[in-house]
């Protein structure tokens, strides 16, 4: 089989797969960081981890221990970030979405 050649892509082209498969990937990560959040709520909630590996089929229990562990490092994480974001970006306790408008002079 001969090699494959490589296409030019003219660059709105070339931009725009990046830019899908960026948003493609981000959205798979985004994905899996919550199925571990769901696990780990799975078992504060009471679940087993025996169980849920059990329900899940090919997985094992330290696999779903992991996740639960990870899930909840996500979790933290991402509370950490949104209190940061809204210390961080709104000092004064303005509206985020609609600071401090400027009355009219005079």
């Amino acid at each position: 089989m001969p090699p494959k050649r490589k296409i030019n892509l003219p660059d709105h082209v070339r931009a725009a797969v990046l830019a899908d498969i960026a948003l493609t990937h981000e959205s798979a990560v985004r994905a899996e960081e919550n199925d571990k959040i769901r696990i780990f709520l799975a078992t504060e909630q009471g679940l087993d981890t025996y169980e849920i590996a059990d329900e899940l089929g090919d997985v094992s229990q330290q696999t779903v221990s992991r996740w639960a562990r990870q899930g909840k490092e996500i979790l933290e994480r991402r509370e950490r970030e949104k209190r940061e974001r809204e210390q961080g970006s709104n000092p004064a306790g303005e509206d985020p979405v609609r600071p401090r408008e400027r009355q009219p002079i005079g």
